[in-house]
C-alpha cells in the first residue's frame, strides 16, 4: 500500500527505523490547521495556526507550485515521490492535515480550503 492511500487526513502513521509503517494507538495528530487570509483571499504570510507545539510541518519544498516552496501542497498533489521517500527514511509520526484559510477581518466568513500539508512529530524510538 502506498503512503498516499494510508495517510488520510487526521490519520497518524508511525515510521520506524527500518522504514516499516504502523498505525499507532493513542497518538492523535491535528486534522486541520489554517493560515490567515487578507480581504482578497490571499495568504497574509506563511505562518500556520492551530498546529500543536510538538508537531511541525514538512517544508523542504515538496510542492510543485510555481515560485512557492512552503509547506502547503496544492489540492491536486499527493504523497509520493521525494515526499514519500523522505517520510519513509525518517522515523517518527506523520499525519496529513487540511490547510484552511481564515479571513480574520470578517467574522462571518467561512473557512476556505487552500491545500494540505504533512505534519511530523518525533518518536521515542
Amino acid at each position: 500500500m502506498k503512503l498516499n492511500d494510508l495517510m488520510e487526513f487526521g490519520h497518524v502513521i508511525e515510521v520506524h527505523a527500518d522504514g516499516s509503517v504502523t498505525e499507532p494507538r493513542g497518538i492523535h495528530g491535528p486534522e486541520t490547521v489554517y493560515q490567515e487570509l487578507d480581504k482578497d483571499g490571499q495568504c497574509i504570510d506563511d505562518e500556520i495556526h492551530g498546529l500543536p507545539s510538538d508537531w511541525s510541518l514538512m517544508t523542504a519544498g515538496y510542492t510543485g507550485q510555481y515560485s512557492y516552496s512552503g509547506p502547503v501542497m496544492h489540492t491536486s498533489e499527493f504523497i509520493g515521490g521525494r515526499l514519500e521517500r523522505d517520510i519513509l527514511a525518517t522515523p517518527g509520526f506523520y499525519v496529513a492535515v487540511i490547510v484552511d484559510g481564515l479571513e480574520t477581518h470578517n467574522n462571518d466568513s467561512e473557512d476556505t480550503n487552500i491545500g494540505w500539508a504533512v505534519a511530523y512529530k518525533e518518536s521515542q524510538e
